[in-house]
C-alpha cells in the first residue's frame, strides 16, 4: 500500500477537486502531514482518515465553518449528538 498521495490522487479518491483540497488547507480545515521540499503536498493514510468525517459532516449538510468548529472542540459534543442534532434539522426542511 502506497504511503504518500498527492493532492490530485486525493481529490480523485475524495470525490474533490484540487481547488477545494487546496482551499481547505488554507482555511486550516484539512492539511496534509507532509510536503515535499518543493512545496508540494503528500497525504498519509492518518490524513485520509481525518478527512472522512469533515466529508460525512459535509455531506449531512454542515458549514465549514461549523465542521471546523466541531472538529477543533470534540469534547463539546460526541458524534452521536451531532448526528441527532442533523437528523432533526433535515425533518423540519
Amino acid at each position: 500500500m502506497k504511503e504518500h498521495w498527492k493532492v490530485g490522487e486525493v481529490a480523485e479518491l475524495a470525490g474533490l477537486t484540487i481547488r477545494t483540497l487546496r482551499y481547505y488547507d488554507q482555511i486550516c480545515l484539512f492539511s496534509p502531514s507532509q510536503y515535499t521540499e518543493s512545496g508540494h503536498r503528500l497525504y498519509t493514510k492518518a490524513d485520509l482518515v481525518r478527512l472522512q468525517p469533515i466529508l460525512s459532516l459535509k455531506q449531512m449538510g454542515m458549514s465549514l465553518e461549523e465542521i471546523q468548529l466541531l472538529l477543533s472542540n470534540p469534547e463539546e459534543q460526541t458524534v452521536a449528538e451531532i448526528l441527532q442534532t442533523q437528523i432533526s434539522a433535515s425533518k423540519k426542511r
